[in-house]
């Protein structure tokens, strides 16, 4: 599939629960079947995740790490500058898209996009029950005829966790990822805000976006009082801004300083 040559998933993750570490092997065993390029972060006192196949396509890279607070935002940014395709394609351990809108995401930077969202705003959360009976058997049509036995996680406009970008744009004065989100916060919501504010172009591809069950650890809950408040802040900040105040801002910030590295393509 020569489309998919433009794109790589990164995978930032740590791994808390075993239905975790099991959502992330049936995700990977999907996307390997078309050939993907995909790179692993985990991040973590010590390593938790092992592939259990192989796959010449991914690649793995461990961070010893001892903050109990996984810093995703921080992560994604160091994978964004590694990523050797114009597309980078931002995933977590637990969601799963037909690669046929992986490949319209794809598509659709040729004409100009910036962001892409590889999926309508559906993000069906996936019951335990059928989260075992895809990892059993790999069959998609459990997931896709099952619809409704499915729940909304975020209502019919999600701009959660999954999302595709032209690298270097998103890059090079746009910021990448925004580092003062420390633990799950509005970070979603604050990209899209952002990357419009900018004048830049953001697309949706039509079609779901499943995820897979897991216990939810602190990681995969809203902060603690005090740092939800100072997310929240932070987006509200953006959101108050005009362009030039957030390009200026924007200038700030350590991933905007950070020298691209050299083999990474347009």
């Amino acid at each position: 599939m020569k489309k998919l040559e433009h794109i790589t998933i990164i995978i930032p993750l740590r791994i808390d629960s075993e239905k975790r570490r099991t959502n992330l092997d049936a995700v990977l065993d999907y996307l390997c079947k078309y050939r993907i390029k995909i790179m692993l972060l985990e991040a973590d006192a010590k390593p938790q995740y092992k592939l259990q196949a192989e796959h010449s396509d991914v690649m793995c890279r461990f961070v010893e790490d001892y903050d109990t607070v996984f810093y995703r935002t921080h992560y994604l940014n160091c994978m964004l500058h590694e990523v050797r395709t114009p597309v980078a394609g931002i995933w977590d351990s637990d969601g799963i898209v037909p690669i046929e809108q992986i490949i319209e995401a794809t598509r659709l930077f040729i004409a100009d996009a910036t962001l892409c969202y590889p999926f309508d705003g559906r993000f069906f959360a996936v019951s335990d029950r059928f989260s075992r009976l895809y990892k059993e058997t790999g069959n998609f049509d459990i997931l896709s005829q099952n619809e409704s036995m499915h729940w909304l996680m975020h209502g019919m406009y999600s701009v959660g966790r999954r999302f595709c970008c032209k690298r270097k744009k998103i890059l090079v004065g746009r910021g990448g990822e925004n580092e003062h989100f420390y633990r799950l916060g509005p970070e979603d919501t604050e990209r899209r805000e952002r990357i419009a504010k900018l004048g830049l172009k953001v697309n949706w591809v039509q079609g779901c976006l499943y995820h897979l069950f897991h216990p939810r650890g602190m990681n995969s809950n809203f902060a603690y009082r005090e740092r939800e408040l100072s997310n929240r802040r932070e987006y509200l900040k953006i959101c108050r801004m005009n362009r030039q105040e957030l390009e200026e801002y924007i200038s700030t910030w350590p991933c905007t300083n950070k020298k691209s590295t050299p083999y990474a393509t347009d």
